[in-house]
C-alpha cells in the first residue's frame, strides 16, 4: 500500500509538467507499463489517476541540418507503348510542390529532363 502511495506521488509530481511518454521517461519505464501500474495503484487506493499535462516534446531552436535523400527511379510498369516511372518523394518535399499543382515536364537534350511548376 505504500509503495503504491510513493508510486502514485511521484508521478503526480512529474505529471504537473510532462506527458505521459515524458514522465515514464523519467521514471525509466515503459509507458504501458506505467499505465498499468498507474491503473491498479489509483484502484488499489481509491484515488483518482493523475492529469498529464498536454503538451508535445519541443524541437531544439538549433539549425536543423538538411539530409541527402538517396533513391532511384524506379520503372513501374508499361501501358502499352508508354512506360511509367516511380519519381522519389523527397524530390516534391523538398520543392515544396502539394497535391494539385501543375508541373511541366519536358526533355533538355538527350539525356536530361527539367520538371517544372507552371506559373499559372
Amino acid at each position: 500500500m505504500k509503495r503504491d502511495a510513493d508510486f502514485l506521488n511521484k508521478v503526480r509530481a512529474l505529471a504537473a509538467n510532462n506527458n505521459m511518454s515524458a514522465t515514464a521517461k523519467a521514471l525509466k519505464i515503459p509507458v504501458y507499463t506505467l499505465k498499468a501500474r498507474l491503473l491498479s495503484a489509483a484502484i488499489k487506493l481509491g484515488e483518482i489517476p493523475p492529469q498529464f499535462a498536454k503538451k508535445r516534446a519541443t524541437n531544439k531552436v538549433s539549425k536543423t541540418i538538411k539530409r541527402k535523400h538517396y533513391d532511384t527511379v524506379r520503372t513501374s510498369g508499361k501501358a502499352g507503348v508508354s512506360k511509367r516511372v516511380i519519381i522519389p518523394q523527397q524530390i516534391f518535399q523538398e520543392l515544396n510542390w502539394n497535391k494539385g499543382d501543375n508541373i511541366v515536364i519536358r526533355r533538355s537534350g538527350k539525356n536530361k529532363i527539367i520538371i517544372e511548376k507552371s506559373a499559372s
